[in-house]
């Protein structure tokens, strides 16, 4: 059996692809809510903006008509939408309650504005903070925030802005201040959609920079497709057959941003039918967690961070909205009082909020279904605790991934498809294992060492969506290289190979092209190792030198003595060395 060493241990915040550009207005409004009782609407939505998309941008008076406008419209539709929000809700917690979160934060922020313009936008973003409830509207708030204080902070720049590229500033601003505002971002939630709209925004912006509803559209359009595929990025939406309904959310709001500039109006979102069994309410029962919100007034910008890290070593879900002027901290935790206590040195505490969360579903049976390049690689697996399908040339058959989850029991599964051609046949496996009542999860890993991180970190006391999602993020946290000999001349992002050439890939792309073997291996691991981590795993292949990786470790450690190293004999074909850095 490999040492597999000290690989159980809390996952690190993921690394992530930077963020291209700030979200707009709409985006920032985010928060879902039904029409607030009080609230006027005014002229009818084309007598009041006029063709904002041929002016917006060139006069000031008209942006924060358009603003105004959104944030009524947006409001009204995620009114409309709550129930069904609520209905799809299972991540975080499938507590039921992401659309009335969001109904309350628009809400709040709509009855506190009587008017949107520049000169109410402190008090736009003091009502977005006291207004936050929940996860989703909490990150929604953050949205709203930031777009208001891009607006303060950069007026002149953004009034100067051609009006396709302000609105992809806004965007971007937005998705950028969302993703901070959360101490561990989940792929496959609202945080992957906002920043897939953004990007798309920004590209739009670059071929119509004058065209807003052009570029909303393109920003829209992605959104959708960015949503469609939250499932297979986050296992838990998978198992539940549903979207994220944060993301859902996003893409609600957009979708009133194009109708606002003279698109199709907005559809609020309907139930399509009864409400799945997981949803149904029911009769509160015993938990085991808690839901804990507060608004912090006082503390530093240091403080602010170091409170998100503490509160994230205590729970999850963890997110912080606003600065030191007043913020508002939301949590999930087993001790609500532990929440409490490490924000009181900090500053001046006051409306506490502290909710029991449902009960998550039961502990059975968990099988893990592992794909391995080489028999080490499956007797690592097997030492964790997973059941590997060994595969050839990376690439497993589907009748042997469908056989081998045939053979687990009828309880929950997860799969680790560890490698990219892998991931759509396990979507057909898992699909195949629904129809027939199982609970299944998939872990998006497209590399080895990402399925033993993922591995590493598997509870199987854990509920099913605690397990998924901590998997998922260990997985995501886990950066990848591996080296191979070109077979074949080709074209690569580090330019042309010939056969017999060493190529060397982080993230799966060709990075170094050389003719040694442990030349390029180091220059691999060192370009890992640039990025930071604690944990470097060395996975040694069949056609390995046996001093390759001792010679690696002894580098490595000369570049960080805390560093801790782990060396497997995977004994994979076609790929001397695998590398991972946590």
């Amino acid at each position: 059996m490999p040492d597999v060493g000290n690989r159980k241990r809390v996952p690190d915040e993921p690394q992530r692809r930077p963020i291209f550009f700030p979200l707009p207005i709409w985006a920032c409004s985010r928060v879902l809510s039904r029409t607030p009782a009080g609230v006027q609407w005014g002229r009818p939505l084309a007598n009041r903006v006029g063709n904002v998309s041929a002016r917006l941008g060139d006069q000031a008076p008209t942006l924060w008509e358009a603003f105004d406008t959104w944030l009524r419209q947006a409001t009204s539709v995620i009114s409309d939408s709550a129930d069904a929000l609520n209905a799809i809700n299972v991540f975080p917690v499938p507590d039921a309650d992401t659309g009335s979160n969001l109904k309350l934060t628009l809400t709040g922020i709509s009855q506190a504005v009587n008017n949107l313009e520049q000169a109410s936008l402190d008090s736009a973003v003091q009502a977005a903070i006291l207004s936050a409830h929940g996860n989703s509207g909490a990150i929604v708030a953050e949205m709203f925030v930031s777009v208001c204080r891009t607006l303060e902070y950069d007026w002149q720049t953004l009034q100067a802005m051609p009006r396709g590229a302000l609105i992809a500033t806004l965007l971007g601003s937005a998705a950028v201040a969302a993703r901070h505002c959360v101490a561990r971002p989940v792929a496959g939630t609202i945080l992957t959609v906002a920043d897939e709209a953004a990007s798309a925004a920004k590209r739009a912006a670059l071929s119509h920079p004058a065209d807003a509803l052009a570029v909303v559209r393109a920003a829209q359009l992605r959104a959708h497709e960015s949503l469609a595929g939250t499932p297979q990025q986050l296992a838990v939406l998978g198992s539940a057959g549903v979207v994220d309904a944060g993301g859902q959310a996003y893409v609600l709001l957009i979708d009133v941003l194009a109708e606002v500039l003279g698109g199709p109006p907005a559809q609020p979102l309907t139930t399509g039918g009864p409400l799945r069994a997981g949803m149904q309410h029911e009769e509160p029962r015993m938990t085991s967690e808690y839901e804990v919100m507060y608004t912090l007034r006082g503390a530093r910008p240091s403080d602010l961070d170091a409170l998100r890290d503490q509160l994230s070593e205590l729970g999850h879900s963890v997110v912080i909205v606003g600065d030191q002027a007043i913020a508002q901290v939301h949590v999930h935790l087993g001790d609500a009082g532990a929440a409490v206590e490490t924000a009181l040195p900090l500053g001046k505490l006051s409306q506490i909020r502290i909710a029991a969360l449902p009960q998550r579903s039961r502990v059975g049976r968990r099988s893990v279904l592992a794909v391995v390049a080489g028999p080490g690689l499956a007797q690592a697996v097997a030492s964790l605790g997973g059941i590997p399908v060994l595969a050839a040339a990376d690439d497993v058959a589907i009748d042997k991934l469908q056989t081998a989850a045939d053979r687990t029991s009828s309880g929950d599964l997860v799969i680790l498809p560890n490698g990219m051609g892998n991931l759509r046949k396990a979507d057909s496996v898992a699909a195949q294992l629904r129809r027939n009542g199982r609970q299944v999860g998939i872990i998006p890993t497209v590399a080895q060492v990402q399925g033993l991180a993922a591995m590493a970190v598997h509870e199987p006391s854990a509920d099913f969506e605690s397990a998924v999602v901590a998997m998922s993020n260990a997985a995501d946290n886990a950066r990848h290289g591996e080296i191979s000999v070109a077979d074949k001349s080709r074209m690569t992002k580090a330019g042309p190979c010939q056969p017999g050439d060493v190529l060397g890939a982080v993230q799966g792309d060709v990075v170094v092209i050389g003719a040694s073997v442990a030349d390029v291996a180091w220059q691999v691991v060192e370009r890992l190792l640039t990025a930071g981590g604690e944990l470097l795993t060395l996975i040694r292949g069949l056609d390995a030198d046996d001093n390759l990786l001792p010679d690696l470790a002894a580098r490595a450690r000369g570049m960080s003595q805390v560093l801790d190293i782990e060396i497997l004999d995977g004994g994979q074909p076609g790929y001397p060395l695998l590398v991972g850095v946590e």
